[in-house]
């Protein structure tokens, strides 16, 4: 979500309305609704704003008082950049007949987008991030759009477009990738449920390696097709725990789940479980922050190179973060809960979509431990 501004009064009433983190929940005859996430010191938010304010009026250490006290120092580096100049009234647009709002986009994070084209129409349907591009509008993708189903012919790099024409099969893709989260910065971190919570800034990359086609009858696979794509890499805010006192210290052999959590947990079932356990919680994080699951994702891993253990981190899907992740920092307890519940009274035996699968697994959902993800939550719960 996006502030744009659009003159001089919308300053004031961006420090009213939205204040530091959020804006302002809103009820219904008393009873709460949706909680809007924002996050406006996320770089590119900020940013975009800057930018846009400043063709409105030099921007001034003043307007700290609206933007927050980075406005100076964000207001140097877009200059740096070469989005702004300063001059002796404060900063202002380095090109004074450019119109900054009409590039900002309502719907997404981020400048970099890729224009989904109908090839039997030639419309623009829309535009989608090139964060998530590769992974959803590949060549072969069945992609959804307003509830209609259309097949990418061409996904152009060069051009920046997607080529989709209506899809009337009955199958649907999933992408298989390989990723990895790095730590950049740790902003808050505390001891909770017996593991080490931290809330920072990363560095996300993902690299989409090919796609399954799957019956939409039974999701049984057709066939898998291999793809060349470059490397997706950006910054944004996640959060992430240590499982180390958990999992009771160095990895056990196989054995029974069920014991206290200072007992060896199975190292045979560790990841699938580590896995299962990161899908339940994106798929309650939208019950906490007003978000969609594709606007989140997640990395579970039994060996993390710079947390040295295992360790499940949950980050923002958009470049610079928005502020969704550090809502489930905030409401960890819940996070916790919630997938619980959500996990344990599903009545499936081994997991299913309803519960640990998830639809957008770079890993095609292996491995998974709906068993293990449970066990892990209760030594949580009882630390």
């Amino acid at each position: 979500m996006h502030i744009c501004s659009t003159g001089s009064p919308a300053r004031a009433a961006t420090a009213e309305t939205i204040g530091s983190w959020g804006l302002p929940m809103i009820t219904s005859g008393g009873r709460p609704v949706e909680a809007a996430i924002i996050d406006p010191t996320s770089p590119q938010i900020l940013g975009e704003h800057l930018i846009c304010a400043a063709h409105e009026a030099p921007l001034t250490e003043a307007d700290a008082e609206f933007f927050g006290p980075d406005t100076i120092g964000r207001a140097q580096t877009l200059a740096q950049a070469g989005f702004l100049r300063e001059r002796a009234s404060g900063f202002v647009p380095a090109h004074a007949e450019d119109y900054p709002a009409g590039r900002v986009a309502l719907r997404s994070a981020s400048l970099d987008n890729f224009a989904l084209i109908d090839s039997s129409s030639g419309e623009i349907l829309g535009t989608i991030e090139a964060a998530r591009a590769y992974s959803t509008v590949h060549d072969g993708a069945i992609y959804l759009h307003l509830g209609r189903a259309y097949l990418v012919l061409e996904l152009d790099l060069d051009a920046r477009r997607a080529i989709l024409e209506p899809f009337t099969g009955n199958y649907f893709t999933q992408t298989k990738s390989e990723s990895m989260t790095y730590i950049e910065r740790v902003l808050e971190t505390r001891d909770t449920h017996g593991v080490r919570l931290s809330y920072g800034e990363v560095v996300y990359s993902e690299t989409v390696l090919g796609y399954q086609r799957k019956s939409m009858q039974d999701q049984t696979v057709i066939d898998f097709q291999s793809l060349e794509m470059p490397t997706t890499e950006f910054s944004t805010r996640a959060l992430w725990y240590e499982l180390d006192a958990v999992i009771g210290g160095p990895l056990g052999a196989a054995g029974p789940l069920a014991g206290s959590p200072a007992e060896a947990f199975p190292a045979d079932q560790l990841l699938g479980s580590l896995h299962a356990l990161e899908h339940g919680q994106i798929a309650v994080l939208p019950l906490i922050a007003m978000c969609d699951r594709w606007d989140i994702g997640g990395l579970s891993t039994n060996a993390h190179p710079q947390t040295g253990g295992p360790t499940i981190f949950i980050y923002d899907g958009h470049p610079g973060g928005i502020g969704i992740t550090r809502r489930g920092f905030d409401a960890f307890d819940r996070l916790v809960m919630d997938a619980q519940r959500l996990i344990g009274e599903c009545p499936c035996s081994d997991g299913c979509p309803s519960c640990v699968q998830s639809p957008k697994c770079g890993n095609l959902n292996d491995p998974l431990s709906k068993r293990g993800a449970l066990e892990l939550l209760r030594r949580m719960q009882s630390a």
